[in-house]
């Protein structure tokens, strides 16, 4: 795991130590992973490392509701701020997802910017219990910073590789030079434009 004073001293700095609030690069990310959610609106979310609540604000127009897991305290206060007007759907928690496993299963699971920190072991425990939740129905979506940076244990690629190797290929996303976005559906999801009537879908018979 990335050493936690880097947590530490990044927190120490502001309210808002990666920019979240102040980059076009941040709020991209944030609009572009919205945009790729395969459904209009979902029950149950799990968003991992949810640090200031940034993206979180984003995801709940398309939610019932949201648990939030997040490493630092701070984090989690700050959060706790930005969203009190939807305090009634979001559960803020302080957990390490070293040791931290879901006790329920839920319909979208979000890792933005969070699996690269972690070291092999508590890595492959994670994509363990991910992999769980979306044999039992959860679309996972999955975003990373694609530049190398010190404290993260793995690249954003090979993140995604690995999730590839547990979940199998992602359904949809994003890809550019600095992000990787990518949407993994339960196996025999039909498409969004299947579910809306406007394709037909891998049954339907051939016409003209």
């Amino acid at each position: 795991m990335t050493d936690p004073s880097y947590f530490d001293r990044m927190y120490a700095r502001s309210d808002d130590p990666w920019g979240f609030d102040d980059h076009f690069y941040e709020q991209r990310k944030r609009d572009l992973t919205v945009a790729a959610l395969p459904r209009a609106r979902f029950g149950s979310a799990l968003e991992l490392g949810s640090s200031t609540g940034a993206l979180t604000g984003q995801l709940l127009p398309r939610v019932d509701r949201i648990h939030c897991v997040e490493l630092h305290p701070r984090g989690v206060d700050i959060a706790r701020r930005r969203l009190v007007a939807d305090s009634h759907r979001v559960r803020l928690e302080v957990a390490d997802l070293i040791t931290w496993t879901p006790t329920e299963t839920y319909d979208l699971v979000v890792a933005s910017e969070v699996l690269y920190y972690l070291d092999s072991e508590p890595l492959t425990r994670a994509l363990g219990w991910i992999g769980d939740q979306h044999a039992a129905g959860a679309t996972v979506v999955a975003v990373d910073w694609r530049h190398p940076v010190s404290e993260h244990r793995w690249s954003g690629d090979e993140i995604h590789r690995r999730l590839t190797e547990v979940l199998g290929a992602a359904a949809g996303g994003y890809r550019d030079s600095d992000v990787i976005i990518e949407v993994f559906e339960p196996l025999g999801t039909e498409s969004v434009a299947v579910r809306d009537g406007l394709a037909p879908g891998a049954g339907a018979s051939p016409t003209g």
